[in-house]
């Protein structure tokens, strides 16, 4: 039975892996993970899970985080910021540092090698110096540099008018990329811990080279970034030749979980062998996702991708993501999207998700500027920017079990805290709104919205498309 099961999640979905939504009627009693989910059949069959006890509509599905369930750490809520420091050739504004916390910072589309060494051997490290004098003043801890944006002067195709400048997205002169990363690795030694290999290959926008290019330069910056001659740290003192290398490598990321990336993902890691030797974070960009729910099922064909090249035992972060420029400009719905992607990500087993951004005029804006293209010119904070501090709130700290999804769009997760805490997020994935008996066996008393306002827990609440935390 359960090899008829696996086939039908790889025929159904691409996958026999992962955290894939199997109707629970499928599944006619069995607490299964052959698909990598656990779900109570419709029949109540008992599981070692607590389930919510919704009684409006039946249980579709039980999703699990994939390891065990830890409590969600500071280090999961990553941004990035455009204009920290001044730039005088947009004439922009800068951006004050969010008022909620942020650990894990990256610089792409803030400076990159283009800017960084606009000439060979012409080295301008002000404006990343800048940023990251900033961003650790503010309490960022963990810094993620992309690399990509090929100068013009290192491209192996300099007249190529790709990407944003002439040749930016051919692959660079190998002894030149390599002399740049030894420079910044050293530069930034106990600064920059975290290097992604590439900014979307799968994308023509930002590579038109081969695979075998890439993994060149893979090669390249992983021997270079993890070289103790180019950065050690012993008692915690960080300098070129200085003790035990801290630098870790993160995939090449894709800029969606769609089909097509997959298969680049696929070919690019097996040109490199069995198993892929260049990373020690597995990373993507989550785009793509109208349902931030979706990404549940996004992350687990990925995952069986991973898993297929030796990469399964890997963290697995989201550098780069956020609905993008597909939000009808309703600020209400922005917030909402953006708590259900942040708890379906963690679910699904994402160590890290670094929003994208802060303070961009069209792409996932949390912080408005007259910036002459944002949709609806908001100045300062945005209700989407409110909302990252309040699931901040919800989540650090506290250990989130797992989420029970219904046949009716009713998602509940469950969050656990030492001394007894218990809370369950709520909200309706569909557009319609749903009443809800709030079950008496958790003994819940309070709710709190989306901006943290509480208020007593009566016994039948309305549930829609912003999530409401309801605790004891």
């Amino acid at each position: 039975m359960l090899e008829i099961l696996r086939f039908w999640c790889k025929a159904r979905f691409g996958s026999d892996r992962g955290l894939l939504l199997i109707p629970a009627v499928f599944l006619t009693g069995l607490l299964l993970d052959s698909c990598g989910i656990v779900s109570q059949a419709r029949s109540g069959a008992a599981t070692s899970v607590t389930h919510f006890g919704y009684t409006g509509s039946s249980l579709a599905a039980t999703i699990l985080p994939s390891t065990n369930a830890d409590p969600v750490p500071p280090s999961y809520f990553g941004m990035t910021i455009h204009r920290l420091v001044p730039d005088s050739a947009s004439g922009r504004p800068t951006a004050p540092f969010p008022a909620f916390p942020i650990r894990t910072f990256r610089l792409w589309d803030v400076v990159n090698w283009m800017v960084v060494e606009p000439a060979n051997g012409q080295y301008e490290w002000d404006r990343l110096d800048e940023t990251i004098a900033i961003a650790k003043q503010n309490g960022v801890s963990d810094f993620v540099f992309t690399f990509g944006a090929v100068p013009t002067w290192a491209s192996t195709n300099p007249g190529d008018p790709c990407g944003w400048s002439s040749g930016f997205c051919d692959a660079p002169d190998p002894a030149a990329f390599s002399d740049f990363a030894t420079h910044l690795v050293r530069r930034y030694c106990g600064v920059l811990q975290y290097y992604e290999t590439w900014n979307e290959p799968n994308l023509k926008e930002f590579w038109t080279g081969s695979n075998a290019q890439l993994l060149d330069l893979a090669s390249r910056l992983n021997q270079i970034a993890k070289d103790p001659a180019n950065c050690g740290c012993s008692n915690g003192t960080c300098s070129p030749g200085g003790g035990v290398n801290p630098n870790q490598i993160l995939l090449p990321s894709i800029n969606s979980i769609n089909q097509p990336s997959l298969n680049w993902l696929d070919s690019y890691l097996a040109a490199a062998g069995s198993t892929y030797p260049y990373a020690d974070i597995a990373s993507f960009h989550g785009y793509g996702y109208a349902q931030p729910e979706d990404i549940v099922q996004g992350v687990a064909q990925l995952r069986n991708v991973l898993a297929e090249h030796g990469l399964s035992q890997l963290e697995l972060w989201d550098t780069e993501a956020s609905w993008g420029t597909t939000s009808p400009n309703d600020q209400e719905q922005e917030a909402s999207w953006l708590i259900r992607f942040h708890i379906a990500q963690e679910i699904s087993g994402v160590s890290r998700f670094i929003w994208y951004a802060y303070d961009n005029c069209s792409w996932g804006s949390l912080w408005g500027s007259l910036c002459g293209s944002s949709p609806d010119n908001w100045q300062g904070v945005r209700l989407p920017g409110e909302a990252y501090a309040t699931l901040e709130d919800w989540l650090v700290g506290a250990t989130l079990t797992h989420c029970d999804r219904y046949d009716d769009g009713l998602w509940a997760c469950e969050l656990q805290r030492p001394d007894g805490y218990e809370a369950w997020i709520v909200w309706a994935s569909g557009a319609t709104s749903l009443s809800l008996s709030v079950p008496q066996q958790f003994q819940l008393t309070k709710c709190r919205d989306w901006r943290n306002n509480a208020s007593s827990l009566p016994p039948e609440i309305t549930v829609d498309q912003m999530p409401l935390i309801l605790e004891n």
